[in-house]
């Protein structure tokens, strides 16, 4: 029994290297050979030829150029000589490949079939791997459209699913404070974000902003109250023509005329799906905080962006390229002092390639906030081109009943100089609350440049000049009184980057100045660098100094910080502040945090000249952010913050909570074939008990990978492509399934109905994952892998066809012996 047994082993090795040697041509093998016990039962057309596949229809994953391209059902049919299986590509298949129109007018079906051979591209080859249910194909770089390997064809680009958002920020914060006579209590629960659904393309958004505050002294309590949208608005993207529109509620998006909000309906191109080179920027704005204050960023009474930020200077980077103009910032103390400035956010000078058409236009009523005024229906047109020579012709008008403005510019890339823009605007305007007709002029100058020799980056200098009888349509239709309304004469806005013998530098300038008003300033500059103090690394320098003056009042504020890193996250840190107001205060203190989301960090010194200590602790988790603070000064005041941010994503799939979403912008909806506590990059995002999970604040028409964290992944746990690439677009749901199991592993004994074995060689296929999952052996003796619940198996068989094993049981049986199961 043992010779036999060592012989039946013998002959199927012999028989299994003789199959899977690389032949490129049919191997006439005798089946008899693998007579055993009589038995004459074998399926060996899989590997009658290299790399065949049994024709019908798989669930693949497709790798183009070593990058995963997606998940599709792919029908393997018969091939030629040199490739006995093929796939069979249809032509929507082949136009999202990205490839030039001349290949793809080359790439024609054909046979009864109607398929498209890729092999037909000079160079291309293509190849089924049946054990990891990966279609590889590899195309030559110069078929592409595009040389870039990363970049996705528009073809490709997803609206993701239908589904609602909901992203919120809710602040709620107590401040008891010392008056000349008395203690004031004060308490305030203030909220804002944005709901919203998507259907199909379209995206529909509602910002909304609510504040409730509780104050008083001496037995005295008022209240103040305020809850509303701010706007209301839907848009969706036109790839093919590379533009955006939106309605509703919106504010005017121009390249040359002041923003203002309206409501209406607009389209424009949308910078974000051009190359990255050709897109706006964000503004950065900076500024110096005495305590744990709230930052809030608004435009015209909307609010922007909000956050709570530690005492010293601070810089936000991450609000919306695509906001324009003048942006009202506000830093609130937790002493109740108030800074307020102007940032303002202007487009570089913009270049058009040749032959390229930018454009915008919307019409609508303007919106007023409280004020008086006049909203007559407007209309706005704004456009560039592209010219020979790297200049680039632009302008626009606005026209409104008792209204007209309209500007032409020029472009100009001046290659090792620069990049230059200037522009003229005229406007006549019918003034509604005297009646007097005015025209005046407006001219801007902007210019960019990068000096690499120098190593400095001039990101943007603008200056306009406005003469008396100018006027923008804002103050045409808004309140003659308000201060926001004021004839503007000279500004100008200057950012500059420079790296000067080790040190970083950065100095802005914002200036203002107007005819009926006082003029507006503010100057910053911040110098940071890196030393190494003895045993000590990557001790971090920075000094920042800001000066403002303007209505809401002067002042010049110094900082100075020391950052000494102390190694697994943890670092000291000590400050010296100064202001205008001739307060001097050093501070000490303490920071650290672990990589699963938890920070903390705290504070200890002077404020105004009186002792203070402050703490804040923060957690980031997969669904939510959560940050408490609080801070006392000596016989001055104490206070209390606690601020929780999160969002939730309501599809087919279920509600789905997640912690890094904002204003209702892209994100990612993941499975893992209901695997939980699947990592991802992408914060602390893991998936959930039913398989899901929600990575937010993604770059629309990005190209982006979703990515398994291998490193942190359970050893139980397989996912195939762990890396997957997709484009969003904006304000997308998007989805992306990982095939991802806590498989077992099964030893089976496959029959047919009559009881018969399987035929020896057939291929066991999941049709869930479209992999192949074994391959029968001798008398139906069968190694399945990676077997799940809800696994679907099929064989197939000789001739096309094949048949369904019957759901195998959760646990093997327990003597450990093979169970029969029949194939129907």
């Amino acid at each position: 029994m043992h010779r036999s047994f060592e012989f039946k082993k013998s002959s199927l090795f012999i028989a299994v290297l003789v199959l899977l040697s690389p032949v490129t041509h049919a191997v006439e093998f005798n089946s008899a050979f693998l007579k055993i016990d009589g038995s004459n039962e074998a399926d060996l057309s899989q590997f009658a030829y290299a790399d065949y596949t049994t024709p019908g229809n798989y669930l693949v994953d497709v790798v183009v150029n070593n990058q995963f391209f997606g998940r599709q059902t792919i029908r393997i049919v018969d091939g030629d000589e040199s490739q006995r299986s093929l796939p069979c590509f249809s032509r929507e298949f082949v136009s999202g490949l990205g490839l030039t129109s001349e290949v793809v007018k080359a790439l024609q079906p054909k046979g009864a079939d109607e398929c498209i051979d890729i092999r037909s591209i000079d160079g291309a080859s293509v190849r089924y791997v049946k054990g990891s249910g990966t279609l590889k194909l590899s195309i030559p770089q110069v078929a592409f459209e595009y040389s870039d390997p990363n970049y996705i064809p528009r073809e490709r680009w997803s609206n993701g699913i239908n589904g609602a958002v909901l992203d919120y920020h809710v602040m709620a914060s107590t401040n008891k404070q010392r008056t000349s006579s008395d203690w004031t209590n004060s308490s305030s629960l203030r909220s804002y974000g944005t709901l919203g659904a998507n259907f199909g393309a379209w995206r529909f958004r509602g910002d909304f902003q609510s504040r409730t505050k509780l104050g008083g002294s001496g037995g005295t309590v008022h209240s103040e109250d305020m809850a509303e949208f701010s706007r209301l608005y839907a848009y969706r993207a036109f790839p093919s023509i590379r533009a955006t529109t939106s309605l509703g509620q919106n504010y005017l998006n121009s390249d040359i005329f002041d923003t203002f909000a309206y409501t209406g309906a607009s389209i424009e191109s949308d910078q974000r799906m051009l190359p990255p080179s050709l897109r706006g920027y964000a503004p950065l704005i900076t500024g110096v905080a005495r305590s744990n204050a709230t930052v809030t960023v608004s435009q015209q009474g909307r609010v922007i962006y909000a956050t709570k930020v530690s005492a010293g200077a601070f810089a936000l980077q991450d609000v919306s390229a695509s906001v324009q103009g003048a942006l009202d910032v506000t830093v609130e103390e937790e002493d109740g002092t108030i800074q307020r400035f102007q940032a303002f956010a202007a487009a570089v000078p913009f270049l058009a390639r040749r032959g390229e058409l930018r454009y915008k236009a919307a019409v609508g009523r303007p919106r007023l906030f409280g004020g008086r005024g006049v909203t007559p229906t407007v209309t706005f047109a704004e456009a560039a081109y592209g010219l020979p020579m790297d200049a680039t012709v632009y302008g626009g008008a606005i026209m409104a009943s008792g209204y007209s403005s309209a500007a032409l510019g020029l472009g100009k890339d001046l290659g090792a100089i620069g990049a230059i823009s200037a522009d003229a605007t005229t406007s006549r305007a019918t003034l509604w609350w005297n009646g007097q007709t005015r025209s005046g002029q407006s001219y801007r100058l902007n210019y960019s440049k990068r000096f690499e020799q120098l190593d400095t980056d001039l990101r943007f200098f603008g200056y306009r000049f406005s003469d008396r009888t100018y006027t923008t349509f804002s103050q045409f239709s808004g309140d003659p009184n308000s201060l926001s309304n004021a004839g503007s004469r000279q500004r100008v806005s200057l950012t500059l980057a420079k790296r000067l013998f080790d040190y970083s530098t950065f100095f802005s300038v914002d200036y203002a100045s107007y005819w009926d008003r006082p003029a507006e300033s503010r100057y910053g500059v911040t110098v940071a660098r890196t030393i190494a103090l003895g045993s000590l690394r990557n001790v971090g320098l920075n000094l920042s100094a800001f000066h403002t003056r303007g209505y809401a009042g002067n002042g010049a504020q110094v900082y100075f910080t020391a950052t000494i890193p102390l190694g697994n996250g943890q670092a000291v840190t000590a400050n010296v502040s100064s202001n205008s107001q001739g307060h001097t205060d050093v501070n000490g203190g303490f920071m650290g945090g672990d990589s699963n989301g938890f920070s903390y960090a705290g504070y200890g010194g002077t404020s105004s000249g009186k002792p203070m200590a402050s703490g804040t602790v923060r957690k980031m988790t997969p669904t939510y952010q959560v940050s408490a603070q609080a801070s006392t000064v000596s016989n001055s005041y104490t206070s209390a913050s606690v601020q929780l941010d999160g969002s939730l994503v309501a599809t087919r799939f279920g509600v789905i909570p997640h912690s890094n979403g904002y204003n209702g912008d892209t994100r990612l909806l993941v499975s893992t074939d209901g695997v939980a506590e699947v990592p991802l990059f992408g914060g602390q995002a893991r998936t959930n008990d039913r398989g899901y999970a929600v990575i937010g604040s993604i770059s629309p028409f990005n190209t982006y990978d979703a990515r398994v964290n291998t490193n942190k992944l359970s050893l139980q746990t397989q996912v195939t492509h762990p890396v997957q690439r997709l484009v969003l677009t904006d304000g997308a749901i998007g989805y992306v399934h990982f095939d991802a199991a806590e498989g077992r592993n099964v030893q089976a004994v496959l029959a047919l109905p009559d009881g018969k074995p399987l035929p020896f060689g057939a291929s066991v296929v999941d049709l869930n994952s479209g992999k192949e999952v074994g391959i029968v052996g001798e008398d139906g003796l069968t190694y399945l892998t990676q077997i799940q619940s809800e696994s679907k198996l099929v064989v197939r068989l000789s001739q096309h066809a094949d048949c369904s094993i019957e759901k195998l049981p959760d646990e093997s049986p327990p003597n450990g012996a093979p169970a029969t199961f029949t194939c129907h």
